[in-house]
Order: C-alpha cells, then sequence, then structure tokens
C-alpha cells in the first residue's frame, strides 16, 4: 500500500531528475558523496517518519490529547517526543548539510530539504524543536565570537542543547524596532538582560538539559528603531567552560499559549531578569541584532514554506487513500442503471478534480522549495566564481518570500480541498486532516506574516541590485519553456507560462513606477502580485518537469512508471490551464487605480 505520509517517489523525481544532483556530488564540496549515499538517505528518512515520527501526529490518543502542559512554572512535552528526539538526534539528522568541522555530513541542502520535508509530514510540532535549535546552532556558528563558541556548538548540533529565536514581544509582533527588552553592560563583558518575549515557539520543554535562547535586545542607551537591536546568547541554565551545568539563569516561562494547532509544541512567554540577574553574551557586534537575526529568520522562512508543502503532501496523500476505498454512489456512467455497483469516490468528477488540483499545486510547491535549497548548493559549488555566486543568490533572495507565502497559502488550500474529499468525516478527529488544516495555519503567520513577505518581495527584492536578481531568475526560465515549445503537447501551455511571467516583469516595472505616484496601488497589490509571480513560476517548473516526464514516456515503461510520468504531464496542464492562465488578467487589475481599502473610512467596518 502507498504510503499516506511520504511521496517518496515524487522526491526521488526532483533530487535526480529535475535538479540533478547527481552533477554535484563528486565535486567540492560534496566530494565524498554519491547517489547511492544519498537514495540511502532518503530511505531512511521515509521509514523514521513512516515508522516513528507519524504515529506520534495525532491531537487525540483513545480519548486522551497529545500536547504540551505547563504546570508549576515547567514545560513537559508529549512523551512520545522523547524517544522520537532521540532517535532523531542519535541518527545525526541535526546537522546533514553542516560542515565536518562541526560534526555534520556536509550532505547538499537539497537532500537535507529533502528529510525535512518527510519528517514534517510526520509531526510538524515535533520537529520544530530540532528545527530551531539547528536554526540558533547555526547563529552560533557565523556569530558568536566567544570562548564558548565550539561548545555550543557540539552541544547543539547534537541536540544534547536545545535553541529557539526570541523576537516577538507583547505590544510589538511584527514591528520588532518597538521591542522594549533592554541589556545593560557588565564589568566583566556580559549583559543583564531584562524584559519578556511571547509566542516562542520550543520556547522551553524537557527535552534537553539546556536551552540557548538568541534574544534580540537593545542595549541601555542605544538609538531607538531596529537600527538600535543587538542580539545576545541567553542560555536557560548558566554554564561552565567545560559545559558542566551552573545556576539556572534569571529567567522565567511565564505560560503556554492554548493553540488552534501544533498543540505538541511549546509556545511560550518567556520574562528575562525579573530578579536582575539573567546573563546574556553580545553576539557578533553591538547593533547588528536584525542583521545577525535575519540570517536564521531566512533559514526559519524557507523552513515554514516547507511545512506547508509537508502538510499539503501527507493532506494530499491521505485524502488519495480515502477516495480509493470509500463506496458511495454508482460511477457517473452507469447511473441510470438502479443495478449498478457501488464507485470507489476516486470515480466521481468532482472529487478527481480536487485530487488533481491537490496534486498539481503540492508537486508544484514541492519543487518551488526545493530550487531555492538547490540554487544555495549552486552557491556552494560556485565558490570564487563572483557572477555566479551572484546569480544564484538573487535566486535565494527572490525566491525566499515566495516559499514562505505561497506554499503555506497553497497548504490552507489544499489541507481544506483534503478535508472536502473526506466530506463529514474528514470534519471529524477520527481522521488526521482536519488538524493538518488547524496546524498549517501558523505557518501563515509566523517568521513574518504573509502579508509582510509580499512587501519584502516589492520593497526589497524585486528592485535590489537594480533588478538583476529579478531579471536573472526570469531568464533561468527560459531554456525549459523553449524546450516545451517544440512539443506538439506541451507547447500551449508553455506560451501561457511564458506569457505569465513577461506580464510579471511587465507589472513589477509599473508597480516600480507607482511607487513615488502613488505607492497605495503596489502596496495593496503587493499581496495578490506575490500569488500571480508564485503562480507563473510554478507554472515553469511544471513544464520542467512535463519535459522529463514526456522525455521518458518516449521509451520504454513499466506500467507504475508510465502512469508516474503521465500523471506529471496531466497535472502541469491542469495548472497551467487553471491557475497560471489567469495570472495576466489579475495582474491587469493590480496596476488599475482601485484603492478602496484605503479610501473606505474607518468607520464603516462596520462591526
Amino acid at each position: 500500500m502507498a504510503s499516506q505520509w511520504v511521496d517518496e517517489r515524487d522526491i526521488r523525481f526532483l533530487l535526480h531528475e529535475v535538479f540533478n544532483i547527481g552533477e554535484l556530488l563528486g565535486k567540492a564540496p560534496f566530494e565524498d558523496h554519491d547517489t547511492d549515499m544519498v537514495n540511502m538517505i532518503i530511505t531512511e528518512a521515509a521509514k523514521l517518519t513512516e515508522n516513528e515520527i507519524a504515529p506520534t501526529y495525532p491531537d487525540e490518543v483513545q480519548g486522551k490529547p497529545v500536547e504540551v502542559k505547563f504546570e508549576n512554572g515547567k514545560v513537559t512535552v508529549p512523551e512520545a517526543y522523547h524517544r522520537l528526539y532521540q532517535l532523531y538526534c542519535e541518527g545525526g539528522w541535526m546537522a546533514t548539510s553542516e560542515s565536518y568541522d562541526v560534526g555534520g555530513q556536509g550532505l547538499p541542502f537539497v537532500v537535507t530539504a529533502a528529510c525535512a520535508n518527510m519528517f514534517l509530514s510526520g509531526n510538524q510540532a515535533f520537529l520544530m524543536y530540532p528545527g530551531l535549535t539547528h536554526g540558533a546552532a547555526r547563529l552560533m556558528e557565523d556569530h558568536f565570537h566567544h570562548e564558548f563558541r565550539d561548545l555550543l556548538l557540539e552541544k547543539m548540533y547534537t541536540g544534547q542543547w536545545a535553541g529557539t529565536m526570541c523576537l516577538t514581544e507583547p505590544g510589538a509582533g511584527s514591528d520588532v524596532g518597538a521591542l522594549k527588552t533592554t541589556a545593560k553592560r557588565n564589568d566583566d563583558g556580559t549583559y543583564l538582560i531584562s524584559g519578556t518575549k511571547c509566542f516562542i515557539s520550543s520556547g522551553d520543554h524537557d527535552l534537553t538539559e539546556n536551552i540557548i535562547h538568541p534574544v534580540l535586545a537593545r542595549i541601555v542607551g542605544d538609538p531607538p528603531g531596529t537600527k538600535g537591536i543587538s542580539i545576545f546568547m541567553v542560555p536557560k541554565i548558566l554554564f561552565n567552560a567545560d559545559g558542566s551545568l551552573g545556576e539556572p539563569n534569571d529567567m522565567s516561562t511565564g505560560n503556554i499559549e492554548h493553540k488552534m494547532g501544533i498543540h505538541g509544541n511549546a509556545t511560550c512567554t518567556l520574562n528575562f531578569g525579573e530578579n536582575g540577574k539573567c546573563i546574556g553574551y553580545l553576539m557578533g557586534e553591538e547593533r547588528e541584532g536584525m542583521k545577525i537575526m535575519f540570517e536564521m529568520m531566512n533559514e526559519e522562512r524557507q523552513g515554514v514554506g516547507m511545512m506547508g508543502v509537508s502538510l499539503a503532501g501527507a493532506a494530499y496523500q491521505h485524502a488519495l487513500a480515502y477516495a480509493k476505498e470509500r463506496l458511495q454512489g454508482a460511477n457517473i456512467m452507469q447511473m441510470g442503471d438502479p443495478n449498478a455497483p457501488q464507485a470507489e469516490i476516486i470515480q466521481h468528477p468532482d472529487v478527481r478534480r480536487m485530487l488533481l488540483k491537490m496534486k498539481s499545486i503540492t508537486e508544484g510547491i514541492r519543487a518551488l522549495t526545493y530550487y531555492v535549497y538547490y540554487c544555495m548548493d549552486r552557491k556552494k559549488v560556485a565558490a570564487g566564481n563572483d557572477d555566479e555566486l551572484f546569480k544564484w543568490q538573487g535566486m535565494i533572495e527572490i525566491l525566499t518570500p515566495l516559499v514562505k507565502s505561497f506554499s503555506t497559502d497553497m497548504g490552507d488550500d489544499v489541507t481544506k480541498m483534503a478535508i472536502q474529499t473526506y466530506g463529514g468525516y474528514g470534519f471529524c478527529r477520527e481522521y488526521p486532516v482536519e488538524q493538518m488544516a488547524r496546524d498549517n495555519k501558523i505557518n501563515t503567520i509566523y517568521e513574518g506574516t504573509n502579508g509582510i513577505q509580499a512587501l519584502d518581495l516589492l520593497g526589497r527584492k524585486l528592485g535590489a541590485k537594480k533588478g538583476m536578481y529579478f531579471m536573472n531568475l526570469l531568464g533561468e526560465t527560459q531554456k525549459e519553456i523553449g524546450k516545451a515549445k517544440g512539443n506538439d503537447n506541451l507547447k500551449e501551455e508553455a506560451a501561457i507560462v511564458e506569457t505569465a511571467l513577461n506580464k510579471c516583469a511587465e507589472t513589477a516595472m509599473t508597480f516600480s513606477s507607482l511607487i513615488k505616484k502613488n505607492p497605495f496601488i503596489p502596496l495593496i497589490g503587493a499581496y495578490d502580485f506575490l500569488n500571480c509571480l508564485s503562480e507563473a513560476l510554478v507554472g515553469w517548473f511544471h513544464i520542467w518537469m512535463a519535459n522529463i516526464a514526456s522525455d521518458n514516456l518516449a521509451g520504454d515503461l513499466i506500467d507504475k512508471e508510465k502512469a508516474f510520468y503521465t500523471g506529471k504531464v496531466e497535472g502541469a496542464k491542469f495548472f497551467i490551464n487553471r491557475t497560471t492562465a489567469l495570472v495576466p488578467a489579475k495582474l491587469e487589475i493590480l496596476v488599475k487605480d482601485e484603492i478602496s481599502a484605503i479610501r473606505i473610512p474607518d468607520d464603516a467596518f462596520l462591526v
């Protein structure tokens, strides 16, 4: 029976046939790896997901809630997470792409991303604990210039100690510059941290003996706004140079949030310095806090996009399995026959429409998200070639807000369609798709809401380096579009994608000219523009995948493989004709002087 959690065949297709990572393997810095090793790793990641991670997913087991608990100031995670965390760490999954120098395995980023895709499909709430630990460890590796650095890397990359990211404060939210947490210099070079952070994922728990918090704070006397912010390493438990633990730091957990989803992850309010004794250590230089934290933010935004991909994939797999088994009504071709047997609901046209829409969205956003990690690998291989470094860094910059926003929004759409496929059962906790919908909702909100991603794309990324990042991305699409134009079965879809991408470029230029004349038009349209650009680019990825599938279908294939590649072609046609084709018309609307959202008086929003 096919997996209901992992689409291993599609993952291998992307790694080996679309992004052809074999061209990267065996060469610096991936000279120690080959395709056999990658395949072994993918197999093991799939097994861990199916056998260990996915069974811990349900919010409720035998009528009892599976959730984080907060009692007497202490946070405990679901019992099953302890064994799972140990297996994850012992398997070396924490540092698969890190260098050998810090205990990593030096694998390509796209391989690590494929493993994360599977793990997150099985249990997002759990994976947030090691995921945030990895991000915090990367910050320590790059920016913590202190004698404790190597010790921290050892403890965190092995998972012995955990990590978080402490940005958000009550009343500040996405306006990080409004933070009130302060840092006061001590004579010994440390700082006294004082303030409160809220909505801190994995903020406190009993999985590890210590938790390392990168904390944004303003040194007393530094200027207001984001330019005056610094960042500090603040341990839950103070420790010595040999790694032995000392006294608890002056910080406490005020409470945990009771949330719509991700019930197994501790979302905490953390209080620093209630007694004036919370010790922090400066990371980087003073007033570099935002620049440093954005390194982790970008990693987490890419990771959150993968969360949307993973939940969409799992929801689709579950809905597909259900549709193949659930009997209801007769096949439409036998509706007039009172003796016709019941048919599996996958035979009904509207269910097929939903399944193909889920399939085409999921496979499209998976390709989009993997591509960002592939760009990171291409950048790594290009070390010393300034033109190539510029090109691939630009790809990463442009695509990160799309990955975070579009993939998570599509996660919402796919999980809702999965519920619809189940009918009334999908609304009940007996089946996991309702939990997937609840879990995904946070992905559109944290690490910068999707509206903020749109403003980042419009305000920073499109015009970066005089627009060269954006133009290089569009240029990268030409090869596969050109190839598809020579295929009678794909040439119409190729033309649709090309037209959509050209219209995106034209709209970007129009927005640029409007910024000074009437900024409300591009600002109101930013979110929709991000979605239009994403729909055009996902159309490109579908063309790319369909080109490969078409080549394979020209050869001799076993039935299962023929079905797989046929599905790629039909999925591409479905997405491009029903989604990408609408992009030019939607973009026409965005540049019109339609700013009713600004003109409407506040009082007109009736309560």
